[in-house]
């Protein structure tokens, strides 16, 4: 038999994440909370006082949330907690595994878009970016597909989308908004292009806010 612990009521206040109005780590998290309905507050004071801020931080480094007496760093615990309050987080052990695999995979396409941020020089960036978005994009989009069509369900969360699809829209987002073919990487996707826009209708994700660009394949961008 598995420990029990007595639980808390989720916090009636506001739930404050530090970070910057800018597209990256944080729209995973942003992403549940809308989805979800979820009020938050958006704390880029704290975010632009850094690194003065970074030692009120649990590992140093954003983002960070906060809510109630609460405060949680690094970026998994934060998606998951947010896609708990905001209901989007299974409940059942199997389907939250399952749940926990897609959400990785998506992590994993997303971790390489530091690969063309970091990139010595605008050459290897522009090379980076037409990786990314000629082989990185389609193979794992490919890879998202093939288990829609093994499962035969709409979503990757099954029969209605949950945190996994939610995760997925986030990093179809991030990645749009760098400017690359996105479109044509999903094109060859009909299933998961389907539980995208179905997706898209699930709370107020479809009021999901244009930040500023961290992530940009645009040479004359300041961020590329």
């Amino acid at each position: 038999m598995g420990n029990t612990c007595d639980s808390k009521p989720v916090p009636s206040a506001k739930p404050v994440l530090v970070y910057w109005a800018l597209h990256g780590r944080s729209d995973f998290c942003q992403a549940m909370l809308y989805a979800g309905g979820v009020p938050f507050e958006l704390d880029e004071t704290t975010a632009n006082a850094w690194p003065a801020s970074k030692a009120d931080t649990p590992f140093g480094q954003v983002p960070v949330l906060k809510h109630g007496e609460m405060t949680i760093g690094q970026g998994g615990a934060i998606n998951r907690y947010c896609a708990r309050i905001a209901g989007l987080y299974p409940t059942d052990v199997q389907e939250a595994a399952v749940c926990d695999m897609f959400i990785e995979e998506v992590m994993d396409i997303f971790g390489a878009i530091f690969k063309a941020k970091n990139a010595p020089d605008a050459d290897a960036k522009t090379a980076a970016w037409k990786m990314l978005e000629g082989e990185h994009l389609p193979t794992h989009f490919k890879l998202l597909e093939k288990n829609l069509e093994k499962s035969g369900k709409p979503f990757l969360g099954g029969d209605k989308a949950n945190a996994a699809d939610v995760a997925f829209f986030a990093v179809h987002n991030l990645y749009t908004k760098t400017g690359i073919d996105v479109e044509g990487a999903i094109a060859d996707c009909p299933k998961l292009k389907a539980a995208l826009e179905g997706t898209l209708k699930v709370g107020d994700l479809k009021s999901f806010p244009n930040r500023g660009l961290y992530f940009t394949s645009d040479p004359s961008h300041d961020s590329f």
